[in-house]
C-alpha cells in the first residue's frame, strides 16, 4: 500500500514539473509549425524592393531587386553575439524580414529566391569550420524548425558551393564582413577541410543559434574579446544597431502573430510560366484553413466577379406538369447569334507571315488540309455552252462556203538556179593545152 502511494506521489510531482517546464505552443512567438509560400503580412512591406512569384497554385515566393553581380543571402552586413546566439543583422532595407523569417533557395531561372514563413530566428543558416576559416550558408525551404528536434531537413540536401560564406576568424565580426569573404574558387578546396557545426535550441521562449562556439572564434581570432549585444524590438519596420555610450544594441521589429497570419485580400504575383527547380512535394505546408481565401492575380476578385462564400448550391426544382403545357404554348422569338466577322491581318501579322514563308517555303500540312478545303467548285456546263464558248461566231453561210469551196494552196514559182560558168583553165581542154606549152 506504501509503495502505490509512493509511486502515484512520484508520477504526480514528475507530471508537475514537465507540464511546468513544457512551453506553451499558443505563446511561443516563433511557431515551429511550417507555413512556406504564404506571404502573409510581408506581402506589401516587401513589395516595393522586389517581386513576388507564384511558384505553385497558392504557393509565393519573393525575389529581390537591384542587386549587386554575385549576390546571396547574409552577406551584406554583420555577425553579432546576442542572448538568441549568434545573431545576423541587415545593411539591406529587406534584412529584417528576410533573413529572420523563412528560407532561401536559388533556382536555375529565377536566382534566389526568399519563401516566407512564420517563424522568427536570429538568423536561418548552417556552419563548418576548421582551424582557420569558418563559414555559414542560408537553409533551403527543405530545412523546417521543430521544438523537440531543432532543424531537420525533409530530403537529402548538400548546399552547393556558392551557398557558402568563408572569412578568417579575425574577420568574422567585422562590420564591413562582405569585403572579408574568400572568392569562391577557393570554397571548394574548404568544404573538403571543413567540418559541419552549430545547432539551433529553443530555451523558453526564444530560439537560439548555436552555430561555432564563441569561445573557438575569441581564441583562433588573436584572443580578442566579443561583446555581448542586446536585442530589443522596436516599432517601426527596419531593423538599426543604435550605440550608447561604450554599448549597443539592436532595434528589429517584429510584427505580433495576428499580423503576420492575416493574408492580404488581393495578391498580385506573376506566374512562373517555367516553373521551378525547387521541389515542392518535399516542402512542408501549414493545411488551409476553411475562412481564408488566398486571390492571386487572375482571381475572380481580380476580374471584378463576386461570389458569395459558404453558400449553398441553388438545387434545381420540378416544376408540376400542369404548368409545363402553359410554358410551352408561349412562342418566344428566337434570337440567332452574331456572327463576327474576322477582321483582316494586321501589318505585324502580315510581316510575320511573310518571315514564316521565307524560313519554311513549303507548305506545311496544316497549310495543305486547308488549301485542299478551299477548292472552288466550277458548274458542269452543258456541251452546247462549251461550243458556245470555246467555237467562235460564224455565220452558216461562211460555213457552207467553205465546205463547197475547200481552200487550194497557191504555190509560187521558185528562180532558177544560175549556171555557173568555168574558167577555160578548170576544164580538162585548157589543162592538156597549158601541159603542151610547158613542154
Amino acid at each position: 500500500m506504501k509503495l502505490r502511494l509512493m509511486t502515484i506521489l512520484l508520477l504526480g510531482t514528475f507530471g508537475a514539473n514537465a507540464i511546468a517546464v513544457s512551453p506553451d505552443p499558443q505563446e511561443f512567438s516563433g511557431s515551429s509549425s511550417a507555413s512556406f509560400g504564404e506571404p502573409g503580412y510581408f506581402y506589401g512591406p516587401l513589395s516595393p524592393y522586389g517581386e513576388w512569384l507564384e511558384v505553385d497554385p497558392g504557393f509565393f515566393a519573393w525575389r529581390p531587386r537591384h542587386v549587386q553581380y554575385g549576390w546571396r543571402p547574409y552577406l551584406n552586413g554583420h555577425w553579432a553575439w546576442t542572448d538568441y546566439g549568434w545573431y545576423w543583422v541587415s545593411s539591406e532595407p529587406f534584412g529584417w524580414a528576410v533573413f529572420h523569417y523563412g528560407r532561401w533557395y536559388d533556382d536555375d531561372y529565377y536566382g534566389w529566391i526568399w519563401v516566407p514563413d512564420r517563424t522568427w530566428g536570429p538568423a536561418w543558416v548552417e556552419w563548418r569550420y576548421n582551424d582557420d576559416y569558418l563559414g555559414w550558408a542560408p537553409l533551403p525551404p527543405y530545412a523546417s524548425f521543430s521544438i523537440n528536434m531543432g532543424i531537420r531537413f525533409t530530403t537529402r540536401w548538400l548546399a552547393p558551393y556558392h551557398y557558402w560564406s568563408f572569412v578568417r576568424y579575425r574577420h568574422f565580426t567585422s562590420p564591413t564582413i562582405a569585403h572579408q569573404v574568400l572568392p569562391r574558387e577557393h570554397v571548394r578546396r574548404l568544404m573538403g577541410t571543413t567540418r559541419s557545426a552549430g545547432r539551433y535550441d529553443f530555451d523558453g521562449d526564444r530560439i537560439i543559434n548555436r552555430g561555432v562556439d564563441r569561445g573557438i572564434v575569441e581564441r583562433r581570432g588573436g584572443n580578442t574579446r566579443i561583446v555581448r549585444t542586446d536585442v530589443r524590438e522596436s516599432g517601426s519596420v527596419g531593423e538599426r544597431v543604435i550605440r550608447d555610450r561604450n554599448q549597443q544594441r539592436i532595434e528589429v521589429y517584429r510584427p505580433d502573430r495576428s499580423s503576420i497570419v492575416r493574408t492580404p485580400e488581393r495578391i498580385e504575383a506573376r506566374r512562373t510560366d517555367r516553373g521551378t527547380s525547387l521541389d515542392l512535394q518535399k516542402v512542408e505546408r501549414a493545411p488551409r484553413e476553411s475562412g481564408r481565401t488566398t486571390e492571386p492575380r487572375g482571381s475572380e476578385r481580380a476580374r471584378g466577379i463576386t461570389r458569395e462564400e459558404n453558400q449553398p448550391p441553388q438545387q434545381s426544382v420540378q416544376q408540376p406538369e400542369t404548368q409545363r403545357p402553359r410554358e410551352e404554348s408561349v412562342q418566344r422569338p428566337r434570337i440567332e447569334p452574331r456572327r463576327e466577322l474576322p477582321k483582316a491581318p494586321s501589318v505585324q501579322q502580315r510581316e510575320i507571315e511573310r518571315r514564316r514563308e521565307d524560313r519554311y517555303p513549303f507548305p506545311r500540312r496544316e497549310q495543305a488540309q486547308q488549301q485542299q478545303e478551299r477548292r472552288v467548285v466550277i458548274p458542269e456546263r452543258s456541251q452546247q455552252q462549251e461550243r458556245r464558248v470555246v467555237t467562235p461566231e460564224r455565220s452558216q453561210q461562211q460555213e457552207r462556203r467553205e465546205i463547197a469551196q475547200p481552200r487550194t494552196r497557191v504555190e509560187q514559182s521558185r528562180p532558177t538556179p544560175s549556171i555557173r560558168q568555168e574558167s577555160p583553165q578548170g576544164t580538162g581542154q585548157g589543162r592538156r593545152e597549158s601541159g603542151k606549152k610547158r613542154d
